[in-house]
């Protein structure tokens, strides 16, 4: 009898954990809503904290036309610069000393796109429940660890290691008094070296819209 009742008692239990399980296609169906639009404008401010060393503060303007075409415009005390992609051409021009650098055949990507980093739910075993959020380990140990929170529908922490140097980056998400609810907010990387010290990056984006069509001379490269 008594091991009728354990049997139907694991029964029970393991029919409530699948029940319960969280479904790879709904974690990446609901991150791709946190997408930019395809044709928009961002203004974004990073702080980058290096060891024994005053924080940096880099100004970006970024307009994206499609998945092809893109202007970057980077400011800061050391730099102004402007990255010009179309296609798979880049034009970098000196905005200090109005040079312009040789184009290159690679292509450029935008700093607020996250989701290109993530992969595909191919690329992960089924996630287990880590305290309130789900952890998503890789197959492939290259690729990141994602935490998932079903609460917002979002992956909200991300776990890498490059080089000998542990990363972990945090996200934040817009409600929905931003101009485009469900987008990214803000990033906080933390890199902790082989050498004990730690590295800090905050971004912040501080104001995206989408856009209409752009003109097409806007990314000229001649």
């Amino acid at each position: 009898m008594k091991r009728m009742v354990r049997f139907v008692g694991l029964g029970i239990l393991l029919v409530a954990t699948q029940s319960f399980a969280l479904d790879l296609k709904t974690v990446f169906n609901n991150q791709a809503k946190s997408a930019f639009p395809d044709t928009c404008e961002m203004q974004i401010r990073t702080l980058i904290t290096f060891p024994n060393q005053k924080t940096q503060s880099i100004d970006m303007s970024v307009i994206n036309a499609g998945n092809d075409k893109s202007m970057m415009t980077i400011y800061s005390r050391a730099f102004r610069m402007k990255t010009i992609q179309n296609g798979n051409r880049i034009k970098v021009i000196d905005l200090k000393s109005g040079k312009t650098l040789p184009s290159q055949n690679v292509k450029q990507q935008n700093p607020a796109d996250i989701n290109k980093n993530m992969g595909t739910p191919a690329d992960y075993k089924n996630p287990v429940k880590e305290g309130n959020l789900w952890k998503i380990v890789p197959k492939d140990e290259t690729k990141p660890i994602l935490y998932y929170s079903a609460a917002k529908k979002r992956v909200v922490k991300m776990a890498t290691q490059i080089n000998g140097a542990n990363t972990e980056s945090s996200f934040e998400y817009c409600d929905n008094s931003c101009t485009l609810p469900g987008t990214l907010k803000k990033v906080e990387i933390k890199t902790i070296l082989a050498d004990g010290n730690t590295t800090k990056i905050v971004m912040d984006i501080m104001e995206a819209e989408r856009r209409r069509v752009l003109p097409p001379k806007m990314f000229d490269m001649d």
